[in-house]
């Protein structure tokens, strides 16, 4: 585990395997980078070398007051690709990080060797910021929590519920996402790497999928039996999705065609 300085913040990172580069990045407020760690990155880190980090305000990361918006997050992860001295990136991001994703792959699309959307809510203030409005009450909170994580009651879910709490009434997040109106992305015509859409059939940000399609025609849809929390609700689903679209031969195959 290192630490990361950023603009405002410390990030919490961890970095597995060897091989060419993927980074994992995990959604708003219940994500962190445990979200990804014993289900995908371990398997993934056989052959590549996987980066997990706690976003600012998340997991082990500090708590900042500023810099939720798309391009300071953006600016945090190419700090952490600094710091591993990575210059050539696979992402995936599931949610918010896989809004970072998009925005870092519009911003370096060089740089970006294949790029994997899970049920990403684009625009966000379409398909989250309505949501954060309302759920800044203890009571609302507890039931956020019991919908998006498998948690008992006890003292991990409160410090997670304080947490969210403190993330949703005393930093700009929910402001940052309320901005969200999908113009902040440029460059989707710059979009040339393997680029794969999963969305669960029930998500309620689905037809976000459409949209997307209809400014990435390139992109592969896949849909999978479950809601919003993929990472949750179908883990093998996912597993076996993010096993092909980053197999050992994905790059040969896209570099050498």
């Amino acid at each position: 585990m290192q630490t990361v300085a950023v603009a405002g913040a410390s990030l919490s990172t961890l970095s597995l395997g060897e091989g060419p580069a993927v980074v994992l990045l995990h959604g708003l407020a219940l994500g962190n980078m445990a979200s990804w760690y014993s289900r995908f990155a371990l398997p993934l880190a056989r052959h590549r070398q996987v980066l997990l980090y706690d976003q600012r305000g998340h997991g082990e990361s500090s708590c900042s007051r500023d810099g939720y918006d798309l391009a300071t997050q953006v600016d945090d992860l190419e700090h952490v690709l600094a710091h591993y001295g990575i210059a050539r990136v696979a992402l995936a991001g599931h949610s918010m990080g896989a809004l970072i994703a998009l925005a870092f792959a519009c911003r370096h699309p060089e740089r970006v060797e294949r790029l994997c959307l899970l049920d990403a809510p684009w625009p966000a203030a379409r398909w989250i910021a309505p949501s954060l409005c309302r759920e800044v009450t203890p009571q609302a909170l507890t039931q956020v929590l019991a919908a998006g994580l498998d948690l008992p009651p006890g003292r991990r879910r409160e410090r997670l519920r304080a947490r969210l709490q403190a993330l949703l009434q005393e930093t700009s997040l929910v402001a940052a996402v309320q901005a969200m109106h999908g113009d902040e992305m440029l460059g989707f015509a710059r979009l040339h790497m393997p680029l794969r859409l999963l969305y669960g059939r029930h998500s309620p940000c689905r037809a976000a999928a459409d949209s997307l399609l209809t400014q990435l025609p390139a992109a592969q849809l896949f849909e999978i039996e479950a809601g919003h929390y993929l990472l949750e609700e179908a883990p093998a689903q996912v597993a076996v999705q993010l096993q092909d679209f980053f197999a050992p031969d994905a790059l040969e195959m896209h570099d050498g065609s």
